[in-house]
């Protein structure tokens, strides 16, 4: 093979894909999360900190340390500065992954975790891209029980993060979460498999899903 096969996890928030990226690093598969490189990014990258206290002021850095709380409450109280944020983070943060793609090994599956592939277009950088399925009340449901977010905090995030139904049909692999959490784990062993006898192929220079 030219390079490594380059796996996109994706899903509404609570749906499954830390599950499901524990099982791919079980079976050798190296996992990059989007939202951890990203914060990395936020804090690490001196041109990007410079921006972000320029758009959120002195406060969005507490003690050296990005100040996610407060940050929070600005973008999901006004969509123009999330969109900002973005616009800030995102193209550093696609740097990164892409750069860890080319350092990949042969025959490598090398997997990114995010929430929103699909919502910015990153879902062409892959060879394959499997989205996990789940209702809203059991992502609801799950972040409660958790103690990660609150009912609201969960309903803000479903809300940013636009889920549409019909990404279903662009995604090369669909997984459901709609049972117990030994259900959804043993479906997720089965298309690790899967996948794995899918990635031993010859691979060309530009990624699958950005010849269709």
């Amino acid at each position: 093979m030219s390079r490594a096969f380059r796996l996109g996890i994706t899903g509404k928030i609570g749906s499954g894909k830390s599950t499901l990226s524990e099982v791919a690093r079980r079976n050798g598969i190296r996992v990059l999360e989007a939202d951890i490189i990203a914060k990395e990014v936020m804090t690490t990258d001196t041109d990007v900190r410079k921006k972000i206290e320029t758009l959120f002021g002195p406060d969005a850095y507490k003690n050296g340390t990005l100040n996610r709380t407060y940050l929070a409450s600005k973008i999901f109280s006004d969509e123009t500065i999330r969109i900002k944020l973005e616009e800030i983070v995102h193209p550093v943060t696609l740097e990164v992954f892409e750069e860890e793609f080319r350092k990949a090994n042969q025959g490598e599956i090398i997997a990114l975790e995010s929430a929103l592939l699909f919502q910015t277009g990153l879902d062409e950088l892959f060879d394959a891209v499997i989205l996990i399925e789940a209702k809203d009340d059991d992502v609801i449901s799950r972040e409660e029980a958790s103690g990660k977010f609150s009912r609201e905090d969960t309903l803000n995030r479903l809300d940013q993060q636009h889920y549409q139904d019909d990404w279903k049909e662009d995604a090369d692999f669909v997984i459901q979460n709609t049972e117990s959490q030994v259900v959804f784990t043993q479906r997720c062993e089965a298309l690790i498999a899967l996948i794995k006898v899918v990635s031993v192929q010859e691979l060309p220079e530009k990624s699958l899903r950005s010849l269709d």
